[in-house]
Parts: C-alpha cells; structure tokens; sequence
C-alpha cells in the first residue's frame, strides 16, 4: 500500500512535469511572436515617414487612441503586426492553460492513475450535500450541480491543486443530459465516476496543431507588413 501510495507521488509528478513543460512551450513560443512582432513593427514604422501615431501620443490617451486608428489606416499591416504583438500574450497564455490541462489529462489515463477520481467525487458530493441535505431532490438541470460541485471543488484546500484541476476540466466537459437527477435510486456518485472516467480514457494525445497554425498566419502577417511597408 505505501509503495503504490509513493509510485502514485512519482507518476503524478511527472505528470505535472510534463504539464508544466507543455504550458512553457505554448508560452515561449508566443513570447517570441510577442518580441518579434513589435520589433518589426518599430521598425517598420521608423521606416516611415508619416509621424501621425508618435505626434498623436503626446496629446493624451484621445489622441494616442486616434494616432492609432489613423496608423491603420496608412500603414494597416503594420499597425496589425503591431496590435497582434501586443495581444500575443493573452492569447498565448490562454493556449498554454489549455494545453497544460490537456497534457495531465491525458498522461492520467496512460499512467493508469485516473483512480484518484471516484474517492474524490465522494468526497464532494458528500461535502456538498452536508451543507444543504436536499439540494438534489429539487434540482433537475445538471448546470446548477455542476456550478455547486465545483465551488466546492474550489474550496478545498486538502487536495493538490493539479488533480483539481483534472477533476474541473472534465466535469466541464461531461454531458449529463440523459440523468435523472430527482429519480431518489440516481447514484450521481456512480454516474459522474464512470464518466469522468470514460471521457478520460477517449482523450486525445494534445498538440500543437492551432499554435503552429497561429505562428504560420503571424508569418504571412510579416511578409505582408514588409511588402506593403510605405517607404
């Protein structure tokens, strides 16, 4: 028992190192689109002689606002060069939370240690219904459990934060459209296991198809920001 207990530790480290690591991929890549973006586009801008966005600055948040607008509209390729630069980031980050996810999702079920999953259900639901004994006798739309459950899922504090996050993830996916939530012999319990369980072992290995799909599209962004550059 304690060493299935230690190799679960170990698995379930790797696992995190492996989610760290796709996070940190996704983030890199749309930090370097971030830098090379902006570079090229100040250099790009310095390469022309309008001076209507740097003018425009100086004139307050109005007239930062209305530099760039006018900026779009003398060099526009630039200017979304630009933009894309400065939402890289958000958008990157976005990407890196998904991908990070999905790689622990997947690596539970290859490392065989999605068992962690049923005990845990318990436990909420049994947290849940402690504080309000008839919640599901009067609730009928699986939304209103699943917003419950993952409060309460939030507010625990004994349990790692990356099997939280497993657990979350796939209550969010789930479709529990066909359960009857006010039949009283209804074994939610029972019911979510095997499906967390079930959408687990269908998930997809992850990758990186939409990232390198976006890095593709930012470099035909490049080329067209250099061949319509106004000199």
């Amino acid at each position: 028992m304690k060493e299935e207990l230690i190799g679960n530790i170990k698995l379930f480290a790797k696992i995190s190192g492996k989610a760290s690591l796709a996070w940190i991929k996704v983030a890199l890549i749309g930090a370097v689109i971030m830098i090379v973006n902006i570079v090229i586009a100040i250099i790009l801008l310095g390469d022309n002689s309008g001076g209507g966005f740097p003018a425009s600055a100086h004139a307050g948040i109005l007239g930062a606002v209305m530099g760039f607008v006018f900026l779009f509209m003398v060099e526009f390729w630039t200017a979304l060069l630009l933009t894309v630069g400065i939402l890289a980031p958000v958008l990157f980050i976005i990407l890196a939370n998904k991908n990070a996810i999905a790689s622990a999702v997947y690596n539970v079920w290859k490392y065989k240690v999605a068992d962690f999953i049923e005990p845990k259900i318990d436990f909420y639901i049994n947290k849940m219904l402690q504080k309000q004994p008839g919640f599901l006798k009067n609730i009928t739309e699986w939304s209103v459990v699943k917003v419950k459950l993952l409060d309460t899922i939030n507010n625990d504090s004994q349990t790692p934060k990356l099997q939280k996050r497993i657990i979350k993830f796939v209550l969010k996916k789930i479709k529990m459209d066909n359960v009857d939530l006010k039949n009283p012999d209804t074994n939610l319990s029972a019911i979510l296991s095997l499906k967390i369980r079930q959408f687990i072992e269908g998930f997809a290995e992850p990758d990186l198809k939409l990232v390198w799909i976006l890095v593709g599209i930012d470099i035909v962004l490049i080329i067209l920001a250099f061949v319509f550059n106004q000199q």
